[in-house]
């Protein structure tokens, strides 16, 4: 009498943490209505299993319950809710393999303790404590992951999806399981593995994705920061040449009079101020790629900030590599190339940038001095620093993607960076 007790309160306990999780895992937040929908379902449900347990057996009701509990639910979370279908089929086969620790405990108790009712009461207390912890603490990060494109929730949902069909296969409408097949043994090893690189692959793939889309930002911020640095340049030029045009007749009156009497080297020095003025309120360009110039811009000024002489020659016309990843390797050696000379003085610091086109190709040099030599792991510079050696690994990484090649040294006392796409 007892176990048939426990088995009606375990299949009650079962059947609300069913559904109620997978509401969970597809994002429903269970308002007042909600949780009587789901609390009528179950109850639906339930009515449903006892009627089959008390005409048939036990045996029979677990091998209906995907008909009589989890089918109704998909169209309960994909018609009544409008949730989507994968979602939905995920989020119960998630939910389902998340009952599999109460199924574990359970069979360890019974065979330790040999008693039914031992095992059902178990599994009871572990079904509603794995309820409790995953409801109130994972549910909505999984809802979350539940709730992106497609792909990301196939790759998710793939592995518990899978167990759901190999459990009811394996155990439930055969005896494959309880042979102890080979092939049913190392199935699931298998299936792990199969995953687990699937995983890692996708997961590389999505890594690669965030990474450019941040290196991207970075780019859009450098532009946004050097637009208005060019801009502001470009208003304190107009007001220069405003304010020349205004002394424009004062300084044609002097040189008259400086021809008048015959004074031609103060004429020669107000001349050639006069040039250096107007040599003044020319706003430098680099090269005629926006991106790429606003970056030599900025690093132009922070050069000027830190007293490293900067010589940069362009003669660059076609750029048919991703702009993006190169505008993040010159950044990127370029700032390696400042930070390598803060202990110098600055008569010694300075950076030279070469970028041309040759046979098609596109020529990268950044070259500067340095206070310690590099040590070289694999052609890469190495630094025991923390936070240090990322740049050039980038810059290698970078490069091999656009289907270039790169290349450190050290000449003539000099870090050297040359890059070929």
């Amino acid at each position: 009498m007892i176990e048939n007790i426990l088995f009606f309160v375990h299949s009650g306990a079962l059947l609300i943490f069913g559904a109620f999780l997978s509401a969970a895992f597809c994002g429903i937040k269970f308002s007042k209505k909600d949780i009587a929908v789901f609390s009528g379902f179950c109850i639906l449900s339930g009515m449903l299993q006892v009627l089959l347990y008390l005409f048939f057996s036990e045996d029979f009701v677990w091998k209906t319950y995907p008909l009589i509990s989890h089918v109704p639910l998909l169209f309960l979370l994909s018609f009544g809710y409008h949730k989507r279908f994968l979602t939905a089929v995920v989020s119960v086969s998630t939910a389902y393999l998340c009952c599999q620790p109460a199924k574990w405990l359970g069979i360890v108790s019974k065979t330790l303790f040999d008693n039914p009712s031992a095992e059902y009461f178990i599994k009871i207390f572990t079904l509603i404590s794995v309820f409790i912890i995953l409801l109130f603490r994972f549910s909505a990060d999984i809802s979350e992951i539940f709730g992106k494109d497609s792909k990301s929730v196939f790759i998710f949902g793939i592995t518990p999806l899978v167990y759901y069909i190999f459990d009811y296969i394996a155990v439930f409408y055969s005896d494959f399981w309880t042979l102890n097949n080979n092939e049913a043994t190392e199935f699931l090893a298998f299936f792990l593995c199969v995953i687990f690189i699937v995983f890692c692959l996708t997961y590389h793939k999505e890594y690669e994705q965030k990474s450019d889309a941040q290196r991207k930002e970075q780019i859009i911020r450098i532009t946004l920061d050097e637009q208005k640095k060019e801009l502001d340049a470009v208003k304190r030029s107009e007001q220069a040449i405003r304010i020349m045009r205004h002394d424009m007749r004062h300084f044609l009156g002097n040189l008259s009079a400086c021809i008048d009497n015959d004074d031609k080297m103060t004429a020669k020095k107000m001349i050639s101020s006069y040039v250096e003025n107007i040599d003044s309120t020319i706003i430098k360009t680099y090269c005629a790629n926006t991106t790429l110039n606003y970056i030599f811009s900025s690093f132009a000024e922070k050069c000027r900030e830190e007293k490293i002489d900067f010589s940069c020659k362009i003669e660059a016309s076609d750029i048919k590599c991703d702009e993006t990843m190169l505008s993040t390797v010159i950044s990127n050696g370029i700032d390696n190339a400042i930070n390598a000379q803060k202990l110098l003085p600055p008569e010694q610091r300075k950076i030279k940038v070469v970028l041309k086109n040759r046979n098609e190709k596109l020529l990268l040099s950044i070259k500067n001095p340095f206070r310690s030599e590099p040590v070289f792991k694999n052609g890469i510079p190495v630094s025991n620093k923390k936070g240090h050696g990322f740049g050039t690994q980038s810059i290698a990484y970078l490069t091999e993607r656009m289907g270039g090649n790169w290349m450190f040294a050290v000449e003539d006392g000099e870090f050297v960076i040359k890059v070929i796409i």
